[in-house]
């Protein structure tokens, strides 16, 4: 169904404001602005920008260094349009001027938020300074995208994740494996709506340990990591159906579209998705309607580019670079993610009219050293073995590709009992088809476990050439 504004708000006013914050109207506004003419959306995105360039040139000894000696149409402060000839921000550059990219002083009515830490996926970790108000649009947002799903607020809610990002037991403590931690609302939604109770199981518990948390909790709706959905969908293929879940919210990887109807079949509930950074907070979500993710613009701008730094075409990838506009505190303009993510062009069907990109194909890091050929046999055998039907895979409980620097792959299985003749058989016959024209070998082997990285992230393909 097309999403109009009159739809939406109906859909909001389903979310009751708790009695302390009966006037606050910005959820009606956030409403509001996806429905923004051209014109409206790109007045308020030009005076965002011109207000986080005028005072990161005025206040940040970074930019302010750095635009002085960029060759500027209209003095030192660049305009909106001119966004493209600000050099990306790389990773390693925020490493090495932490402090720079620090404000002599925050404007007037902003307040420093608590820091946050870069997972360290592919390098080292980052210390991210926020504001107050970077961290309320986190708190904001997160109930955008599930309105958008249609979260019924009186439901149940339960995540397993980290034991860190958990509520804490009452003394204060982490939430330890085989134990529940129980909340009265909704973390971050729930500050602001009436909502049900949460729970919170660590995400450090087996798979068989979360689906038998779940059959016994039987939650209304559901977030983990991306990974763990679909180990715990493989799980539940030899578990009667799950039907109290009426929605679901994936975290920390991407999900193809293989790994997605597969979850989304077993628990017979639409995922949503969205895609979030610790340097940057909830980026964009995935559009309920048409697949695209729209860009949360009240907070951050999205370019997608070309190796040289130019507007990749509609339909190609390229990289992801964001602008932060909310937060003050450290200001990352043109942040380079690492990520690879499909450029799109035109109105999204859905009728909304946020700025929108497509699927997210990972991070750069781990692409750029491997072959293109090589990655598209890696994403054609994985996404083979995500469609393969029930009576292949009931047995199968993780899998991963790896890639060897002799040129040969690995299909590691994870499984309970064992598989059919028929998997090794459909594996080989999708195999030879896609290297008829150049011969390399494929291992199916079994082994123990598949352990995530040590960025605690769960990786599909993995290779001797990644550092």
């Amino acid at each position: 169904m097309r999403a109009t504004l009159e739809v939406e708000q109906d859909e909001q006013r389903r979310w009751k404001l708790r009695p302390r914050f009966s006037g606050v109207t910005v959820f009606d506004t956030l409403v509001a602005n996806e429905f923004l003419t051209d014109d409206e959306r790109r007045l308020r995105r030009q005076n965002a920008l011109s207000a986080i360039l005028r005072f990161s040139t005025n206040q940040v000894p970074y930019y302010k260094n750095l635009f002085s000696r960029l060759a500027l149409k209209r003095g030192s402060v660049p305009q909106p349009d001119e966004l493209s000839r600000i050099p990306a921000l790389a990773k390693d550059a925020i490493r090495r001027n932490e402090p720079r990219l620090t404000p002599d002083r925050l404007p007037e009515g902003e307040k420093a938020g608590r820091p946050l830490f870069t997972s360290g996926t592919t390098s080292p970790k980052m210390r991210i300074e926020h504001s107050a108000r970077s961290h309320l649009m986190w708190n904001l947002i997160s109930q955008r995208s599930r309105r958008w799903f249609r979260f019924d607020p009186e439901g149940t809610a339960a995540a397993v994740r980290s034991s860190s990002i958990l509520p804490r037991r009452p003394n204060g403590t982490l939430v330890p494996d085989g134990e529940t931690v129980q909340i009265s609302t909704w973390p971050r939604s729930g500050i602001y709506f009436v909502t049900g109770p949460a729970l919170g199981f660590a995400k450090t518990n087996s798979i068989a340990q979360i689906a038998d948390w779940l059959e016994h909790h039987r939650p209304d709706y559901f977030q983990a990591d991306s990974a763990i959905l679909e180990h715990l969908a493989l799980e539940f293929q030899t578990h009667p159906p799950l039907r109290s879940v009426r929605g679901l919210k994936a975290v920390s990887e991407p999900l193809t579209a293989g790994r997605r109807a597969r979850v989304e079949t077993i628990f017979g509930a639409p995922i949503s998705i969205s895609y979030g950074l610790n340097e940057i907070g909830v980026v964009a979500s995935c559009c309920p309607e048409a697949g695209r993710y729209h860009v949360h613009d009240e907070h951050c701008l999205v370019e997608i580019v070309d190796a040289d730094g130019q507007p990749s075409p509609p339909g190609e990838y390229g990289r992801v670079y964001v602008t932060s506009l909310t937060n003050y505190a450290m200001p990352l303009i043109r942040y380079d993610t690492g990520d690879i993510a499909q450029a799109l062009d035109g109105p999204c069907p859905c009728g909304r009219t946020l700025p929108s990109f497509g699927q997210i194909q990972g991070r750069r890091s781990r692409i750029d050293p491997v072959p293109r050929e090589v990655m598209a046999l890696a994403d054609t055998i994985l996404e083979a073995v995500a469609r393969l039907p029930a009576d292949l895979s009931r047995n199968l409980r993780m899998y991963q590709l790896h890639y060897s620097q002799n040129g040969n792959f690995e299909l590691r299985t994870v499984v309970a009992g064992s598989l059919p003749p028929a998997f090794d058989a459909q594996i080989a016959e999708i195999w030879r088809t896609a290297v008829a024209s150049n011969p390399i070998d494929l291992r199916v082997v079994t082994v123990e476990n598949i352990r995530p990285a040590p960025s605690d992230k769960f990786f599909h393909f993995d290779s001797d050439l990644f550092l």
